[in-house]
C-alpha cells in the first residue's frame, strides 16, 4: 500500500468512525446465555449525535419489545413488579448500557431494548438493536486440566475454568489441595466470560492415587465440581519396619520398600547377592523375605531400586540365638556334671557302709595278711 492508498484508507476510517458518533447507534449482542438463579449481564453501548453541550444529563431505560414493559428505569416505581430490585445499570449512562438482571427467571427471555433520553437535547429508541436470553437450567461444564502422572518434587499447575454471563459476581473456585492459586478473567463474546483458577503445588508421594478436585460455586449458589486422579512417581524409600529376627529357631530377614514403579529388591550378604529370597508386591509396596544360613556374618544388606533411584539399608543379625544355644550347652553341661558328682558321691558313701556290716570271721576268711585291725583289737581289748 503506497502513500496514498494509506492516506485515502484513514480519510475513509476516520469519516465512517464521525458517523457513527453523530448517529443514533448501538451495540448489543442478538443473544446472551444465562444461568438460572443466577446473574446475567447484557453487554450495551450506543452512540448519538454530539449535543454540542446541550446535554445536562441521560436517562437509560430497558424496556420489553413486546408490550413496552419496562425492566429498569432508575426509579424503581417505574419498573414492573417483575423486574423490581433485579435489574440495574453498569457504569456511565452516557456511553455504556449494559444491564445486568440477578436472580435470573425463566421468564427473562425477552427480547429487551435500551432506551436513552436526554435532557435538554434528544431522546431514542434502539428497537432495531434487540436481545434475548437464553436461560441455562446449569451450568456450563468445567474446563479441567492438569499433568495426571508426575514425578515426585515435580511442579504442578493444575487449571480450572468455566464459562459464564456474570462479570459483576465470578464464580468462586475452591481446591482440594492446598497450593498457590491465582485467578484470570477473559471477556468473550456475546456477553460470555471465561474465568480460570490456577493452581500450582509441588508434588509429594503423600499426593498419589489422590482425587484433585476443583470446585465453582456461581453467584446465588449453583454449584458443579470435577476432579482427576494424580499419580505420583518416586524413588525407592526402605521403610525402618525391615528387620532380622528368629522365628521357631530359624532366622529370617524382611526388607519392605515403598515406591513407584515398583522396585527390584535383593539381598546381598557379604559380597553375593542372595538368590533364594522371595519377593512380593502389592500395589506401591514390596516386600522381600530371606530365609538361608547366615553362617557367621552379622549384617545382611538390602538393596532396592527403580527407574528414579535406589536405596539401601543394613539389617542386624539375631545375636540373641547364638547365645542362647551357648547357654543352653552350658546349662546342659553343668547338670550332666551335677548328675554325675551325685553318682560318685553315692557310690562311695554305700562302699564304706558295706564295709562297716561286714563281720571278722568274714574278714579273716577273705583275708590271709595278719596285720592289726579293728577285730584284734576287740580281742585283745577283752584278754
Amino acid at each position: 500500500m503506497d502513500t496514498l492508498e494509506w492516506l485515502l484508507f484513514l480519510c475513509i476510517y476516520f469519516k465512517v468512525t464521525q458517523i457513527a458518533e453523530l448517529s443514533w447507534t448501538a451495540d448489543v449482542p442478538n443473544e446472551v446465555k444465562g444461568l438460572l438463579g443466577s446473574c446475567v449481564v447484557i453487554p450495551c453501548s450506543y452512540n448519538y449525535p454530539d449535543p454540542q453541550g446541550k446535554a445536562k444529563s441521560f436517562t437509560g431505560i430497558w424496556m420489553t419489545t413486546e408490550g413496552d414493559r419496562v425492566i429498569y428505569h432508575p426509579t424503581q416505581s417505574k419498573i414492573v413488579k417483575q423486574y423490581q430490585s433485579r435489574t440495574k445499570l453498569l457504569g456511565d449512562a452516557s456511553k455504556n448500557c449494559s444491564l445486568m438482571i440477578e436472580k435470573l427467571q425463566q421468564d427473562d427471555r425477552g427480547p429487551f431494548y435500551f432506551r436513552i433520553e436526554i435532557e435538554g437535547y434528544n431522546r431514542a429508541s434502539y428497537r432495531k438493536n434487540k436481545v434475548s436470553i437464553s436461560v441455562m437450567d446449569e451450568p456450563n461444564p468445567i474446563d479441567f486440566s492438569v499433568q495426571e502422572e508426575v514425578k515426585e518434587g515435580q511442579t504442578v499447575s493444575a487449571f480450572c475454568s468455566v464459562s459464564h454471563s456474570c462479570p459483576t459476581y465470578p464464580p468462586d473456585f475452591h481446591w482440594s489441595h492446598p497450593g498457590v492459586q491465582h485467578f484470570q478473567a477473559q471477556k468473550l463474546q456475546n456477553g460470555q466470560w471465561n474465568s480460570t483458577s490456577t493452581l500450582t503445588f509441588c508434588s509429594n508421594r503423600t499426593d498419589h492415587n489422590k482425587s484433585l478436585q476443583c470446585s465453582v460455586t456461581y453467584h446465588e449458589g449453583k454449584h458443579q465440581e470435577t476432579s482427576k486422579t494424580i499419580k505420583v512417581k518416586y524413588a525407592p524409600d526402605i521403610k525402618s519396619s525391615s528387620k532380622c529376627f528368629s522365628e521357631r529357631g530359624k532366622v529370617m530377614c524382611e526388607c519392605i520398600v515403598e515406591s513407584r514403579p515398583p522396585s527390584m529388591l535383593h539381598f546381598v550378604l557379604g559380597d553375593r547377592v542372595v538368590q533364594n529370597s522371595k519377593v512380593q508386591t502389592v500395589g506401591s509396596v514390596t516386600t522381600g523375605t530371606l530365609q538361608t544360613d547366615f553362617g557367621s556374618f552379622k549384617f545382611v544388606h538390602c538393596l532396592a531400586n527403580n527407574t528414579l533411584g535406589n536405596a539401601n539399608l543394613t539389617l542386624s543379625l539375631p545375636l540373641v540365638d547364638n547365645m542362647q544355644n551357648i547357654f543352653i550347652a552350658c546349662g546342659a553341661g553343668v547338670i550332666f556334671l551335677i548328675v554325675l558328682i551325685a553318682t560318685g558321691v553315692g557310690v562311695v558313701k554305700k562302699w564304706k557302709e558295706d564295709r562297716k556290716d561286714m563281720s571278722c570271721s568274714d574278714i579273716y576268711a577273705n583275708d590271709h595278711v595278719y596285720g592289726n585291725t579293728d577285730c584284734d583289737e576287740s580281742i585283745y581289748n577283752n584278754v
